[in-house]
């Protein structure tokens, strides 16, 4: 593939309440050089990364404007044009830690949204049904004579009764969401995240069965979701903030091609080789490559087809590189 690995350009933007944005903006040129260092994550399980920014030398006004829960975006390229490789809401904002010489200040953001602290109650419905309903009434006995065996009659007055009665009326109950014998788990899943406001940007399912009983959703969505999509053989994953359940065995992927003249370091096997068949390799940083995407391996270590399992993009002031885990497809 031959990287051109020339003019790296980065961006940390972030974007607070009102709106307003801040850049930091390094082009490595005269008056255009804002130096800070990263390390921006991705993986293929199902709760959002951690990105951190290093910031130097900053002016008091520019050291203040950041805040958590502010937006951030993180670019990287080798050329003037944007590749967003991470997105998320700064979690924390360190102060500034001095060496005598050189300020620096450590900014982490969370990629996306957490939807982890979705609660159970969440996928309860509205539902009606009738039920027995006691009511006690008043009611007058009219007065009338009462006669004796002796013949005597006398006048009862008229009396006023209290009565219990029953009644049949609608009651409104709060119940979980029952999902009909046939449904695909594919929808089940968009029912379960529609209902809790769980945002799924992409869903590429490896298989898509029907439940073969009806289905009630209990228990907090998130949770169940995971458990849907190990069913299907999906995996349930972050790419550049977004949540996305993929197909990890599946050829309709974009691909990228690494040869020797792309690697830091001939191939590695991965800690987890013997399970998953996975290689560790260290290229200069590519934008492109994130949880998934598919890696044609063309080196004389390694050969053949993989996706991405996990990595890291980072830039330690020197060398910006993209490290990854890769599974033989």
């Amino acid at each position: 593939m031959a990287i051109i690995t020339k003019d790296p350009h980065m961006w940390f933007v972030v974007e607070n309440s009102k709106g307003e944005e801040q850049t930091l903006f390094n082009e490595e040129k005269f008056e255009k050089n804002y130096p800070f260092n990263f390390t921006a994550p991705f993986s293929d399980i199902p709760s959002p990364q951690d990105n951190t920014v290093t910031a130097y030398n900053l002016s008091k006004e520019h050291d203040a404007f950041y805040k958590k829960d502010q937006k951030a975006r993180l670019y990287f390229n080798w050329g003037s044009s944007k590749k967003l490789i991470a997105e998320g809401y700064i979690s924390k904002v360190e102060k500034g830690q001095s060496d005598g010489v050189t300020i620096s200040k450590v900014i982490t953001f969370t990629e996306g949204t957490d939807f982890n602290n979705i609660e159970a109650r969440k996928l309860r419905i509205k539902k009606t049904k009738k039920v027995n309903k006691y009511k006690t009434i008043k009611t007058t006995e009219p007065g009338h004579y009462k006669k004796y065996k002796s013949g005597k009659k006398v006048w009862v007055k008229a009396k006023v009764k209290k009565k219990r009665v029953k009644t049949r009326a609608t009651k409104t109950v709060m119940v979980n969401k029952t999902y009909r014998k046939g449904t695909s788990y594919k929808k089940l899943i968009q029912g379960i995240a529609g209902q809790a406001n769980i945002k799924i940007a992409k869903i590429d399912l490896a298989k898509n069965p029907i439940i073969k009983k009806a289905y009630t959703a209990k228990g907090k969505p998130l949770n169940l979701i995971k458990q849907l999509v190990k069913k299907t053989e999906s995996k349930m994953t972050y790419v550049r903030g977004k949540l996305e359940i993929v197909n990890p065995k599946s050829k309709k992927r974009s691909w990228i091609v690494i040869d020797d003249d792309d690697l830091v370091q001939p191939p590695t096997l991965s800690e987890d080789s013997d399970k998953d068949n996975a290689y560790e390799i260290i290229t200069p940083l590519l934008p492109d490559v994130t949880t998934n995407v598919g890696i044609k391996m063309e080196s004389r270590f390694l050969k053949g087809n993989f996706y991405v399992k996990s990595g890291q993009h980072s830039y330690d002031g020197d060398n910006p590189q993209t490290q990854m885990s890769i599974i033989k497809i």
